[in-house]
């Protein structure tokens, strides 16, 4: 008691700007949640225009609704908001600053044609001689080097395609400038780069298909008739006809989970939580479109766990949609079909039949630039690729980072229902975040003694939300980035950080006197994180689950807090054992926190202490029993172990001694 310090609240002030990353159904929806909130937002789109891959959806499931008709009218609303400025052809490239007052630099390509002065008067693409495959459209049709990437393109203006535009090469062809009475095109434009000062960032990025061409069993690429499920989406909006021939299909397979649910290197071992009712959703429209075709789905499992969307698997098969439970091994091309080999595990049968078409359903996976994205907002990405939530359930779209939060397919796969949802939540948690204009934040920071500190970035390594930075040969912290979590105080290898209220003076004082007392049994000290851990061992006090009366709590803002310093002083002044409980939430449950006991079990040995006497592990709030075992698993250890000799303690105190006067 006789160390603590009297401590007040941080404040900080606030931007009310924000900056949403990403155009796709989700962060149109964030951008527009918190423009009629009131707030200037700034939408940032790495394409030409808004919309996403929603944009390229044919209907939706499972209402049916036309994807441009309720797509578009968003659009719209975004494109006109007097509070939301769109910049397009943009990607983030560096965040400066704290949560609450970020900066992003933002490099903008040039579109070599300037949004104000162009009319979408389609002058430009009738003269243009260049064609190329269509993007848009996955390669099935043509476009101009010059042109709007979809009719209901926002913003509706063109773009220059300039790895293929005859104007920008040394022989200039130039002849859409000629006919642009609006003098909108520009080749001189240059990148340029941008800095938005904002208050909260949500990240609403989206997703990518696994490519087909990794799946050669399916023979992609070989054959025009064997297309991607997005392909689908587009030859539906085009008229349902095959791209080899332009006729109608009269049998067409559709192959679900290629690359997903799978152990294979080149799959993803999660599902794409779409896959079954986008086949399902394209197999009624093509018995819709053409109505004596037979549609064939090939699956695991049909995973319809969404509103309505059982009555939508059992309205397919009333339809006459066949199901075959089993995956397709093969698809061989020949000279009149597709043959797609299978197995059919009900009926325990192989099955072999030919198609005029295959669809193949694509595993969803993380945008290339996640990882990269990770770095710069300083995030984490999951085991999946994805971008990591602070707490699946209770922050399902907060990051680690204060200030930052993402929604959408950026955390994972998922239909556009929760895409919206996620994009309202994330939305309405960064106007609870910057709404007061003021934050409080908790004084529980690192203070750094500069004097000591040489500049050696191991507590910059160790911040899980890079509150600590190292610029111009100083160092600082951010005490809104800060977590409270202490790691960085026995990180250093100079001694020269402190928290507050968990300073280090304060910390060995309560070790050591719980530490002290004889006691019959081994004694064994429990350093709890505060929260989730905590919270845990609580809720097994209130449903009276009791455990041995020899452990010895102290709670800590993390166990990544304790060091080899406060280990030494735990067994030199009585304790037998010594358990660390991290809450499984903590940017540290799993190989860091297993990483950092392993070398504090490296340092205990050099003390000629077993590492056997320190024990570790993870917990969420229900798993209550799960520290309580592991207190009498550790307990059974430790008295086999024996309790450590008085003279081995005092052998400790004067090394400690020696240390603390040296």
């Amino acid at each position: 008691v006789r160390h603590l310090e009297v401590l007040h609240p941080i404040k900080t002030k606030v931007k009310k700007e924000v900056l949403v990353i990403g155009g796709g159904i989700s962060g149109i929806q964030a951008a527009l949640e918190m423009a009629d909130k009131g707030y200037q937002v700034y939408l940032v789109e790495r394409n030409p225009c808004i919309g996403g891959h929603m944009a390229q959806l044919s209907e939706t499931f499972p209402t049916l609704d036309c994807s441009y008709c309720i797509l578009a009218p968003r659009m719209v609303s975004v494109s006109q908001h007097p509070r939301i400025k769109i910049i397009t052809m943009a990607e983030p490239v560096a965040l400066e600053g704290m949560p609450g007052d970020y900066t992003v630099t933002i490099r903008v390509k040039p579109r070599y044609v300037d949004i104000e002065k162009c009319t979408g008067c389609d002058e430009c693409t009738k003269v243009c001689p260049v064609e190329v495959p269509d993007e848009f459209n996955l390669g099935l049709t043509w476009r101009k080097a010059i042109y709007i990437p979809y009719p209901q393109g926002t913003p509706r203006a063109y773009v220059i395609d300039t790895d293929n535009c005859l104007g920008l090469a040394p022989i200039a062809c130039g002849k859409c400038i000629e006919v642009c009475d609006p003098g909108a095109i520009n080749y001189d434009m240059q990148p340029e780069e941008i800095k938005l000062n904002v208050g909260a960032i949500i990240l609403a990025t989206g997703y990518e298909q696994i490519s087909p061409n990794d799946f050669g069993e399916y023979s992609y690429g070989t054959h025009p008739d064997i297309v991607t499920n997005l392909q689908f989406e587009r030859i539906m909006h085009l008229g349902f006809k095959k791209p080899s021939d332009g006729r109608l299909p009269k049998k067409v397979a559709f192959v679900l989970c290629v690359g997903s649910r799978a152990l294979q290197e080149r799959a993803k071992e999660y599902c794409c939580k779409i896959g079954c009712m986008v086949a399902i959703k394209q197999a009624i429209m093509l018995k819709k479109a053409i109505p004596n075709v037979e549609p064939w789905i090939f699956y695991q499992d049909i995973r319809a766990d969404g509103k309505g969307y059982e009555e939508f698997y059992a309205r397919a098969r009333e339809q006459g949609v066949k199901f075959v439970r089993g995956l397709a091994a093969r698809v061989l091309p020949t000279n009149d079909g597709l043959i797609v080999k299978a197995e059919d595990t009900i009926a325990g049968m192989p099955v072999e039949e030919k198609f005029d078409m295959v669809v193949l359903s694509m595993g969803i996976t993380p945008r290339p630039d996640t990882e990269e994205l990770a770095k710069i907002f300083g995030l984490h990405t999951g085991p999946d690729g994805f971008f990591m939530e602070r707490h699946y359930k209770l922050n399902p779209v907060d990051s680690a980072k204060e200030g930052i939060f993402v929604s959408g397919c950026a955390l994972g796969p998922k239909d556009i229902r929760e895409s919206v949802e996620e994009g309202m939540a994330a939305a309405s948690r960064a106007a609870t975040f910057i709404g007061q204009g003021e934050l409080e934040v908790s004084p529980e920071v690192p203070v750094i003694d500069r004097g000591k500190c040489d500049l050696c970035g191991k507590c910059v390594e160790i911040c899980p939300t890079k509150a600590i930075t190292i610029k111009d040969s100083s160092i600082s912290v951010t005490p809104i980035a800060c977590i409270n979590c202490g790691a960085c105080v026995p990180a250093c290898p100079k001694d020269a950080i402190d928290q507050n209220n968990f300073r280090e003076k304060q910390l060995i004082a309560q070790v050591q006197g719980v530490s002290m007392g004889e006691l019959k049994e081994p004694k064994i000290i429990a350093f709890i994180e505060r929260k989730t851990a905590y919270s845990s061992l609580d809720l097994a006090g209130t449903r009276r689950l009791s455990y041995i009366a020899n452990i010895r709590p102290i709670t800590v803002p993390s166990c990544m807090r304790i060091g080899i310093k406060h280990l030494l002083n735990a067994f030199a002044y009585g304790a037998d054992g010594v358990v660390f409980v991290e809450g499984d939430d903590s940017p540290f449950a799993g190989e860091k926190l297993l990483k950092h006991v392993t070398e504090l079990k490296k340092e205990l040995q050099k003390y000629e202490i077993s590492p056997l006497r320190l024990q570790s592990m993870t917990t969420t709030i229900p798993q209550y029993d799960k520290a309580v075992k592991l207190f009498a698993t550790v307990n059974a250890r430790i008295s086999r172990l024996g309790k450590i000799k008085a003279e081995e303690r005092e052998k400790l105190k004067e090394k400690l001694q020696s240390a603390q006067s040296g």
